[in-house]
């Protein structure tokens, strides 16, 4: 009877996590359904994780659960009120500032409706699909970079012109099942999550499955031609290592994984010719962006991730108090106001946010998305030993992700939020339940 009792007071949060699950597929499978399956309906699709955001928001309302904090409040005020100025003394355009208010308004809130639903085990069930998928998503991006752009593989959105962009050595940048290489780039950096955490812990994860999508991970980074990629990668495996040293067999197990990655390494060099030319082909580009930028790879990524930091911030301090731009620095937006794709605002998120709602409104979401990732980060890493791992693995993905991830372009917003409700997913309950725990 008790037993029964304590089952009926568990929430039934099937629906929720089955609209979850199609949010993190549609995040994946996007680009393929508006370059290959519905060329036509390109435009539409673009929004198709917008109506599955407002239900899971609704649904999460009805079911009680405990997803308003006061990030939520805030970015809400923020945006609304950026909007009344928006239609008030800025641009004026309604679907314009609505789809600039839709970022922080339907899509935000979900980073906490995935914590308080998704279990743990929600989380690695995620995981193992990635592990899967990416064998999947590695095959298209081999045929796209095998093929030529005018191939049907390398077809762009809505069936028209080639979703390839520029690489080195006459190959282009493949995009995978997403509308652009970007959606690429932070796929394989969610991929990377779970093969540094599978390898490093005990959970249970298919040995074979583990084994194929560990090779095919090192495959697909260089046929990727993105230094963004594998840097987003490295930056990953770092914090894998930093929440991994708690004994001298977890080294010990630190220093098997990096022997096995080494090795598949050396073995693709030797037997595979594609693997050689691929890499080949990556390191002309690093060649080529070093040569533009004066600065080794790792000089060259972390002075572009500083500058595209910092001088935003700084930037800041240049904009008026209120600006009514919102929904004019994406793409979709100045499409909407031009007729033409470009960066009316900034190119980098901050210049966007700061750009688009001004000194109060934009500096205070920048400063809840800067504190809310710091937040993150460090409540993973006070975690004990044993609970540490999982969060502080996804925050080497999130925490760049929430502070500098692109959020006008749809791919960049839906793997933002993912990778970061799955770190409050993995957090203990008890961290994630209460609001004030929260902050």
């Amino acid at each position: 009877m008790n037993t029964v009792s304590a089952q009926q007071l568990i929430p039934n949060y099937k629906s929720l996590k089955i609209a979850i699950w199609l949010y993190f597929l549609l995040w994946i499978f996007e680009g393929a359904l508006r370059k290959w399956v519905f060329p036509s309906l390109a435009t539409p699709l673009l929004l198709v994780r917008d109506p599955i955001a407002l239900y899971i928001i609704l649904r999460a309302l009805y079911l009680n659960v405990k997803f308003v904090n006061p990030y939520v409040v805030f970015s809400a005020i923020f945006t609304l009120l950026g909007l009344v100025v928006t239609l008030t003394f800025g641009h004026g355009n309604l679907f314009v500032g609505l789809y600039g208010a839709r970022i922080m308004m339907l899509h935000f809130p979900l980073i906490f409706i995935i914590g308080s639903v998704f279990s743990k085990e929600d989380v690695l069930n995620i995981g193992r699909v990635l592990l899967a998928v990416n064998i999947l998503v590695t095959v298209i991006v081999y045929f796209q970079f095998t093929s030529p752009q005018s191939a049907f593989i390398n077809i762009g959105i809505g069936g028209e012109g080639s979703a390839g962009f520029s690489g080195a050595m006459g190959y282009s940048r493949p995009s995978g099942s997403f509308s652009f290489t970007t959606g690429l780039s932070t796929f394989y950096t969610a991929v990377s999550v779970f093969v540094f955490y599978f390898w490093l812990s005990k959970a249970v994860c298919s040995k074979i499955l583990l084994y194929a999508s560990t090779i095919t991970l090192v495959i697909a980074l260089p046929l990727t031609i993105s230094r963004g990629a594998v840097f987003a990668v490295l930056i990953v495996g770092l914090f894998a290592i930093m929440a991994s040293i708690t004994s001298a067999k977890m080294v010990f197990k630190i220093l098997m994984v990096s022997i096995v990655f080494y090795l598949a390494i050396l073995i693709l060099q030797h037997y595979s010719t594609l693997f050689n030319l691929s890499t080949e082909v990556f390191l002309k580009r690093v060649d080529e962006a070093n040569a533009s930028s004066k600065g080794g790879l790792k000089d060259s990524i972390l002075l572009r991730m500083w500058n595209d930091f910092m001088h935003p911030i700084v930037d800041l301090f240049n904009q008026p108090w209120f600006a009514g731009n919102l929904g004019m620095g994406t793409n979709a937006g100045a499409k909407m106001l031009t007729g033409k794709v470009t960066f009316l605002i900034g190119e980098t998120e901050f210049s966007r946010v700061a750009g688009e709602q001004g000194i109060i409104f934009g500096g205070g979401l920048i400063f809840l998305r800067i504190f809310f990732a710091a937040r993150i980060a460090i409540q993973s890493w006070q975690l004990p030993k044993e609970e540490k791992l999982l969060p502080f693995i996804i925050c080497g993905a999130a925490c760049a992700a929430i502070v500098q991830g692109q959020w006008a372009q749809p791919n960049i917003l839906g793997y933002g939020i993912i990778m970061a409700g799955l770190v409050m997913a993995s957090l203990p309950k008890k961290e994630t339940s209460s609001e004030k725990n929260i902050l």
